[in-house]
């Protein structure tokens, strides 16, 4: 009976340390700015999903005001990638703390940031950053 306990809790326990996977659920106030112009804007943003550990990645769906995206992908540091069926599209580099549930996203699609900042694309970078209600730090 106690080795039979014990080989019960040994099980368990090996089992325990083998979930890789944490589900994100992040929605938090966010904000939006251009360095070169006068963009400067709060926005709704809402990140959810899986993140595998071990990879280093994340699986789940994005919304950014009233644009979803069903199916993105994405690691700490690097692109932020978005499928619609075979349909691959870059949004932009999203730079993600996985502990403390924040990250920033650089908006570099085109029909994205047009949509978001209803202006002319103009090779400007509009950051995104989560969680914030503005652009000073806590430092300020």
């Amino acid at each position: 009976m106690n080795r039979a306990l014990f080989i019960t809790f040994l099980i368990i326990f090996f089992l325990s340390g083998c979930n890789h996977h944490e589900k994100k659920d992040i929605k938090s106030p966010s904000y939006m700015f251009s360095e070169n112009s006068e963009i400067a804007s709060e926005v709704k943003v809402s990140l959810n999903g899986i993140f595998n550990k071990n990879e280093n990645t994340f699986e789940g769906s994005l919304s950014i005001n009233d644009s979803t995206f069903e199916k993105v992908i994405f690691m700490h540091k690097s692109l932020l990638i978005t499928y619609e069926g075979a349909k691959r599209t870059v949004l932009g580099d999203i730079y993600f703390d996985k502990q403390a549930n924040q990250f920033a996203i650089i908006i570099t699609e085109p029909e994205l940031y047009m949509k978001l900042t209803n202006g002319k694309y103009q090779n400007e970078t509009l950051v995104i950053s989560a969680p914030a209600s503005n652009r000073r730090s806590k430092d300020d």
